[in-house]
């Protein structure tokens, strides 16, 4: 009996990186897992892969800059799996650029996806959850949300933003029994952070950078705290990096 037996996940960004890999660490888990994502294709072929294994998923197709989009998503898993017992907002954007270089239509991509959309799956989710006196909200932050990194002023922001909706969004939640989390990790071997890594002339397969399975398995820790004990912000930095920063 997997430690996620029955739970309903539903994880944006779901289609590669640190969202596929929880998805398939859920299901080996034992949960029913809605993979929410804009890459119909690679949500269909992760699909198959857990149904492969034994595992159960279905493809949600979403765009988070779209309410609408993330109305739907959400309707469709609840009618097709049930109400959703665990939320994880993975799905975010990147792009590096000095503050005086940055577009405002860049900087409206990134608070778009990263905030509002996070926003809009919480507040879709969030009666269910009320409702049961049951949930577990899982925000994938940044250590981009803790610090400042030149060329990062549109991510970072949004990332800072993630960090005060998080907290207040714990308070509010926590006399119905919902649990909130802040998952942030520092460097991670994503798609996301390639371009990232190439600025710095970092290998594409740099043994310094965490992979995804890594971040995946603390996402699982995360549900396993159904006790006294509460984790309200796991960081997880590149041993490589300096300590207590």
């Amino acid at each position: 009996m997997g430690l996620l037996n029955g739970e309903v996940a539903f994880i944006t960004g779901a289609s590669k990186g640190i969202g596929r890999a929880i998805a398939e660490i859920f299901a080996r888990e034992g949960a029913l897992v809605a993979a929410a994502a804009r890459s119909e294709g690679e949500i269909k072929e992760l699909c198959r892969k857990i149904a492969d294994a034994g595992g159960k998923a279905i493809g949600i197709k979403l765009d988070l800059r779209s309410e609408e989009s993330v109305k739907n998503a959400v309707a469709m898993a609840q009618s097709e799996l049930g109400p959703i017992d665990i939320l994880v907002n993975n799905a975010g954007v990147l792009r590096l650029s000095k503050i005086v270089d940055t577009p405002t239509e860049v900087w409206d991509d990134l608070m778009d996806t990263n905030v509002r959309g996070v926003f809009l799956t919480c507040r879709e989710v969030l009666p269910s959850m009320i409702g049961r006196k049951k949930g577990r909200i899982i925000n994938i932050g940044s250590m981009a949300g803790r610090r400042g990194y030149e060329e990062q002023g549109a991510y970072c922001a949004s990332k800072h933003a993630l960090v005060g909706l998080s907290k207040v969004l714990s308070i509010e939640t926590q006399k119905h029994g919902i649990r909130v989390h802040m998952l942030s990790p520092g460097g991670v071997l994503t798609e996301l952070s390639r371009e990232l890594r190439a600025s710095r002339g970092e290998s594409e397969d740099s043994t310094e950078w965490m992979t995804v399975d890594e971040i995946a398995r603390a996402a699982l820790y995360l549900c396993t705290q159904d006790g006294a004990a509460m984790t309200d912000e796991l960081i997880l930095r590149r041993f490589a990096s300096e300590p207590w920063r």
